[in-house]
């Protein structure tokens, strides 16, 4: 045994990992077999007991995708990452986070991710998973072959679950105390998970970051998508589905996406009324509340980035969805909705703002508040905004909250929003008290603002100085309240949801 590796025992066998820096971690772990073949577009299949101790050292390659900055990807890719203080039977909290990436990008290795400074700070155990996204995780392939199955983005997040519950006790964690968090598209599959049969007694706190919950589709929908995509590569037997190679599959893929024309809305979850039975807030209203406290949030402007011109071309095809959708609202509904914003935020952010609200925040609040009938649920709202995301005009947009959350001030990735903060007192200040937050509501599932509860949604807002305010303005929220859009997100008629 080297001197800084460190050995975690399970019923499957020995897993090899490193200590450093006051924290053990095991990267690359397989949850489930490699997806080859039909297992492709199959349900995971959990990995059996190893004969040898496996090396844990470094990080899997990534579920397909194609990315300039993903490139290693790899059928051994149902993995997941654990860091934890120390490999003994202290029983510390689990923190088990579901990335984002609109169901066709992203990893759990990134490097905003990673748990050192969580599990060193705050003793206590991160996990981070991959799972498929794209065609391999969002269509359905059973019309093709009954080997295949649908929504494996959460077939696979049960497995990895599953995984943790049964072995994480090896590692330092506490099976019985679980805490699935997710950002964006992993924020919408925790609002599903949270409302899911098969997902109860998995977690026992759920966070939801960014993640609209209206944000899923109809099984008529994505088999709409599948039989487009089945079309569009010519692949429509179930043999030429699993003997096209990943790489080819990977560049069919990214040229569907361009010809479906549908940008970051091509793939999502499925109500294929199987595994995934309702849409989250009428399941969370009546049908199949959560049972677990909820902690739901949003950054104060998600789609602050569009306030740059260059990302606003590259992304118009969320201004199309959107104004697509408005256009199914009554004239006078959408005149009002465009004036009070105009008036509220002013002719330049009335636009990022609308689409924040339209995107993620409502639909939150409205998740929040059906929930809050049932379980203990409250709301943040991340205010804070450094000095270059202010003088570009992004403010505090999507995933900005991120590197609080976790830590990882030294990512590349997330440098430029700090190149003319001098002093990081500050923003060390914010993420201190929001983690302390999240690890409070970790260990007790309780926090000390107010609860949401049926039209009235209170929210801690992260910023120089945390106050507690309305998660939205009073008579924006009213005018939500006439609209199409709320009355479809409540009946689960995404013809209209966002």
């Amino acid at each position: 045994m080297e001197p800084n590796e460190v050995r975690a025992t399970t019923s499957l066998g020995m897993f090899v990992g490193i200590r450093s820096s006051q924290v053990c971690s095991w990267k690359g772990i397989p949850y489930a077999k490699p997806i080859k073949n039909s297992l492709l577009f199959s349900q995971p299949v959990p990995e059996t007991e190893y004969d040898s101790p496996v090396r844990a050292v470094s990080f899997s390659g990534i579920c397909p995708q194609r990315s300039i900055l993903r490139t290693d990807v790899s059928e051994n890719c149902l993995t997941l990452n654990i860091w934890s203080p120390e490999c003994d039977e202290k029983k510390r909290p689990v923190l088990f986070f579901i990335h984002g990436g609109a169901f066709s990008h992203g990893a759990g290795s990134e490097s905003y991710y990673r748990g050192e400074y969580l599990a060193k700070t705050w003793d206590i155990v991160v996990v981070t998973v991959n799972y498929r996204m794209g065609i391999f995780g969002c269509l359905d392939f059973s019309t093709v072959s009954d080997e295949f199955t649908s929504n494996n983005c959460i077939r696979d997040v049960l497995a990895a679950l599953r995984w943790v519950g049964r072995h994480i006790g090896s590692f330092g964690g506490n099976p019985e105390l679980i805490t699935i968090m997710g950002q964006s598209a992993g924020g919408t599959m925790v609002s599903t998970l949270s409302v899911m049969e098969e997902a109860k007694g998995l977690f026992q706190r759920a966070v939801i970051m960014s993640g609209g919950p209206t944000q899923l589709q109809s099984l008529d929908v994505c088999r709409k998508t599948t039989d487009a995509f089945l079309n569009f590569s010519g692949l429509n037997k179930s043999k030429n589905l699993t003997s096209a190679t990943l790489y080819d599959l990977i560049d069919l893929q990214k040229r569907f996406m361009k010809y479906y024309n549908m940008g970051s809305a091509t793939f999502r979850i499925t109500v294929d009324n199987k595994l995934v039975r309702h849409h989250p807030i009428p399941a969370a209203q009546s049908s199949s509340p959560p049972t677990v406290p909820l902690l739901i949030g949003t950054t104060k402007e998600e789609m602050g980035f569009m306030s740059l011109k260059v990302l606003t071309k590259l992304l118009v095809d969320v201004e199309r969805i959107i104004d697509e959708g408005l256009r199914l609202e009554h004239p006078a509904v959408r005149d009002l909705l465009y004036e009070r914003y105009r008036r509220q935020y002013g002719p330049q952010r009335a636009k990022t703002v609308l689409y924040t609200d339209l995107l993620f925040r409502i639909s939150s609040v409205w998740f929040a508040e059906a929930a809050g009938e049932h379980v203990p649920a409250w709301m943040y709202r991340f205010d804070y905004e450094t000095i270059a995301l202010r003088m570009n005009g992004m403010h505090s947009f999507h995933a900005t909250d991120l590197p609080y959350v976790f830590g990882t001030f030294k990512s590349v990735l997330v440098q430029p929003m700090f190149l003319f903060t001098m002093d990081m007192s500050e923003v060390y200040a914010v993420a201190q008290a929001i983690q302390s937050d999240v690890v409070t509501f970790m260990k007790t599932g309780k926090l000390d603002w107010p609860q949401c509860k049926k039209s009235d949604t209170p929210a801690k807002c992260y910023d120089k100085v945390c106050t507690v305010q309305p998660m939205v303005d009073q008579i924006i929220k009213d005018l939500y309240d006439i609209t199409a859009y709320k009355s479809r997100s409540f009946s689960g008629d995404e013809s209209h949801l966002l």
